[in-house]
């Protein structure tokens, strides 16, 4: 692989989606692109259509699963030692939501697989990548850390769901007391963990020149919202509701989503801007249990010590 001196993108879950817009219009704008998937399959195809629309892109595909501890490390272990910087890490992949019921799923290490992909997975790839950003920072100006999440994050937002309102229960993240999971509040806690992350990050950065946000890209139909349930559901939230939400102008497509994240990747107005939520394209207010210091840094205790990272309590797992 030749040395580049463009500027280094990892995407996480870029064989598909908002993620694969986003790394298509990143290599237009000369970065070198890391596709950092699960699938190697469907991650080398993926670079292939990139070059094959673009022969001057500069993508190639890592292997990354996030349900696997082992994994995120061999990731981070092998991109370290290319010794490359890294100025934008996106933390994009995660599962869409459950609708098969009451019965948690786990990842390979044992935890709820919701959590332990949408958020714990990104939780120790960051913190393992941790020096090579601020390292990128302190010789290039700036490093950027942007995370997808929902605005369903909001335990106030029923979305789809006919569920009570429940805040985000820190001392049962992973969901296994009586009646604590169903796959909405699964993926809502996930994508509420995703928020309070950011800000907690954000603030242990502060003074080092990486920023974090997060961002809504909005409910895409096309990202297959149902993509692991029965054929009846994927075909009722792709075309009949998908269709009833962007009469309604409450849908937006891939390509909005990607451009989405790429903006409050690269937009130099945002230099320095950070710890921040943004949707429909501009910084707006996350829910208000987002904001509650006490349980950002709860959040950051539990989940290292449940990934059983040194320094940290361990936390065991229920």
């Amino acid at each position: 692989m030749a040395e580049s001196k463009k500027k280094v993108v990892i995407i996480t879950g870029a064989n598909s989606g908002i993620g694969f817009k986003a790394a298509e219009k990143l290599c237009q704008d000369e970065y070198q692109v890391i596709l950092a998937c699960r699938d190697t399959e469907r991650g080398t195809a993926a670079v292939r259509q990139i070059a094959d629309n673009n022969p001057e892109a500069d993508a190639f595909f890592m292997q990354l699963d996030l349900g696997d501890i082992s994994s995120i490390k061999a990731f981070a272990e092998e991109f370290i030692e290319m010794k490359k910087p890294l100025h934008i890490l996106a933390l994009n992949a995660g599962l869409t939501m459950n609708f098969k019921g009451h019965e948690r799923s786990f990842t390979k290490d044992g935890f709820e697989v919701t959590m332990g992909t949408n958020h714990l997975g990104h939780f120790l790839l960051t913190n393992l990548l941790l020096d090579v950003l601020k390292k990128t920072a302190a010789e290039d100006g700036e490093a950027r850390v942007v995370v997808t999440t929902s605005s369903l994050h909001d335990p106030d937002s029923k979305g789809m769901s006919k569920e009570p309102p429940r805040p985000t229960d820190l001392d049962d993240l992973l969901m296994s007391e009586e009646d604590a999971y169903s796959g909405f509040h699964a993926y809502r806690t996930s994508k509420a963990a995703n928020v309070m992350f950011t800000y907690e990050l954000a603030r242990r950065l502060e003074g080092t020149g990486v920023t974090v946000n997060t961002f809504c890209p909005g409910f895409i139909p096309e990202t297959g919202l149902g993509q692991n349930q029965p054929a009846f559901v994927r075909f009722f939230v792709t075309y009949v509701l998908g269709w009833i939400l962007w009469w309604k102008g409450v849908t937006t497509s891939m390509k909005d989503g990607g451009l989405k994240l790429v903006d409050v990747a690269t937009n130099p107005e945002y230099k320095g801007v950070t710890g921040k939520f943004f949707t429909k394209g501009a910084i707006a207010k996350s829910s208000k249990e987002s904001y509650d210091e006490e349980k950002q840094k709860k959040l950051w205790e539990v989940s290292a010590g449940l990934l059983k990272m040194e320094g940290y309590p361990s936390v065991e797992i229920k």
